[in-house]
């Protein structure tokens, strides 16, 4: 998840349990916050020591990869949950880190959804559905239905070809793979 993304939710959530934690809720919100750090010993591994607006762009757009690290894990998170009534401090750093990583994991699982609503919300994806639509969705060339369609230009971009329907038909992969092969 965007490192913004889990500013705005910690801080929303921090303000939603003041009420019950006062001041204390400064703890999980700052450990909601600093879990991400645990993924600079990685990022300084491969890429070498950069400012910290590189590595924040770097994180941004979603090259950090999905590796779970110290702070992420549910084990470390679990044992300081079940130490909280010897040590409540660590018992708010693992409240902390628990929000952090439900956050990423229902972001896992709904990112998927997310995507595919936002393509047929696009103008390229109304586009595709509606030249789908128009063929029945199957393949033009081979008459499959049932797999995914591509759309492919009669007359290609390169050659004037416009993104509207009466230059779009829809296609299997492989009929598409083989239109290009063909001169």
């Amino acid at each position: 998840m965007h490192p913004r993304d889990h500013l705005i939710l910690s801080t929303v959530a921090a303000a939603a349990v003041y009420p019950l934690l006062g001041r204390r809720v400064l703890m999980p919100w700052a450990a909601s916050l600093l879990a991400d750090l645990d993924h600079l010993p990685t990022y300084i591994g491969r890429q070498g020591l950069a400012s910290p607006g590189v590595v924040w762009r770097y994180y941004r757009h979603g090259q950090g990869g999905e590796q779970q690290h110290c702070l992420h894990r549910w084990p470390l998170i679990a044992a300081g949950l079940a130490l909280a009534p010897l040590a409540p401090p660590l018992g708010l750093i693992a409240l902390g880190l628990a929000f952090h990583r439900l956050l990423d994991d229902l972001h896992h699982l709904l990112l998927p959804a997310w995507q595919r609503a936002r393509w047929r919300l696009s103008a390229k994806g109304r586009l595709h559905a509606q030249i789908q639509r128009r063929d029945g969705h199957a393949c033009r060339v081979c008459g499959a239905s049932g797999v995914q369609l591509e759309l492919h230009h009669r007359i290609p971009e390169d050659q004037g070809g416009a993104n509207r329907p009466d230059n779009l038909i829809s296609v299997c992969r492989p009929c598409h793979r083989q239109l290009h092969l063909q001169p």
